[in-house]
């Protein structure tokens, strides 16, 4: 698995590019983390009502309001900082709505599970499922999303 991260460093952009990818992912990960923490603080951590009829816990809608906020910011970074991508943008766009999609449900349901059915502080489980989303996310920056 090492030799396979080695590889995706040294090609195309190489370490450059890997290294403006982690700046901006862990810059990324400052802005998603404090929208997260400042509405969850807003919100507190009872259930809020939404539209008279949906119940919805309060750390699900920070996490999601800060996924969003936080991919705005990466993917403007992202393409032109990055990954210099110059390819179609709405292409782009579109499959980075596709994957923050995905990384909204599955960092949403791992959070809320990990503190509340394991004890796990919220913080500590966001910042863990932050690491895990930059590992997967390179990967398909790399080879799906920003290719050349």
């Amino acid at each position: 698995m090492l030799a396979g991260w080695k590889r995706l460093v040294r090609e195309k952009g190489g370490l450059a590019q890997f290294i403006r990818y982690l700046f901006v992912g862990g810059s990324s990960v400052v802005v998603d983390f404090a929208v997260f923490e400042l509405l969850l603080h807003l919100l507190g951590i009872e259930d809020l009502l939404l539209a008279g009829a949906f119940l919805v816990k309060p750390e699900k809608a920070a996490n999601a309001a800060a996924v969003v906020i936080g991919f705005l910011y990466s993917f403007i970074l992202n393409r032109t900082w990055a990954f210099q991508s110059k390819d179609n943008l709405f292409r782009q766009l579109g499959l980075m709505i596709l994957l923050l999609a995905f990384n909204t449900v599955i960092t949403s349901e791992a959070v809320s599970f990990l503190g509340r059915e394991l004890g796990v502080a919220f913080a500590v489980a966001k910042l863990t499922m932050q690491f895990a989303v930059a590992l997967w996310n390179y990967i398909i920056y790399d080879k799906i999303i920003y290719r050349s």
